[in-house]
């Protein structure tokens, strides 16, 4: 009767024990892809982080002591003591590649989330090797990129303006056939032989035509016999 006694207040004495012992690590903990990490996690036993604070045995705060990189490969891990329940989900970064390793406490994987949940119980070792898709942003370039082809516009806008007020006050001291001449630069410079082809002038009337149009310093030609180009001045 003694010894049943002593097993009962034994048995009471141990399950007291654990049950004023008894701690626990529940939360979220957010990794983002500059290695950052964010906690928001209740116990009742803190954690000693920088960035860290804990009040009411809530954990808020982020630190940057949790993760390393390597060789393009981002390293986040936990080293702490012995707690009797661990539920803690990791959120990893959104651009998230692939996970290349993972090791410690018993965890399960939502991969559509990029969570991994650590359910266990004991020391709090946990690390999740993982690879991030490469985010470099060429947005910057966009800006100039549009600044620089408003001016070519309108400084091409600008040009073409300047040239047709110029012809407007030319048009009157020219005759019909010469404003043909020009009106067909306006779309290109084209041969000379193609010109004539174009608008159907006799020989000699659209070699006047030129020579009047080069002396009021309205086209300019290139080259050589047949193959003289001519385009606006």
């Amino acid at each position: 009767m003694k010894m049943r006694k002593t097993l009962l207040f034994l048995a009471l004495s141990v399950l007291l024990l654990n049950t004023v012992s008894a701690s626990y690590i529940a939360g979220d903990i957010y990794i983002y892809d500059n290695g950052a990490v964010r906690f928001n996690v209740e116990s009742d036993i803190p954690l000693e982080l920088e960035g860290v604070s804990f009040d009411n045995e809530i954990m808020r705060g982020t630190t940057d002591m949790l993760t390393s990189k390597s060789g393009g490969i981002w390293t986040f891990e936990l080293n702490f003591e012995e707690y009797d329940t661990i539920l803690l989900d990791v959120h990893l970064p959104k651009n998230l590649d692939t996970i290349t390793s993972i090791n410690g406490v018993d965890s399960a994987i939502d991969i559509e989330n990029k969570i991994i949940s650590l359910i266990d119980s004991g020391d709090l070792t946990f690390s999740a090797s993982y690879k991030l898709k490469d985010t470099t942003s060429y947005g910057w370039i966009f800006w100039p990129l549009v600044l620089i082809l408003i001016i070519i516009i309108f400084l091409v806008f600008k040009q073409s303006r300047k040239r047709k007020e110029h012809l407007d006050h030319v048009f009157p001291l020219i005759n019909d056939n010469e404003q043909k001449i020009i009106e067909l630069l306006m779309k290109k410079p084209i041969r000379q032989k193609e010109i004539r082809k174009i608008l159907g002038f006799p020989k000699a009337s659209f070699s006047r035509y030129l020579v009047n149009l080069e002396k009021k310093k309205l086209i300019l030609r290139e080259g050589e016999g047949k193959n003289k180009v001519v385009r606006l001045k």
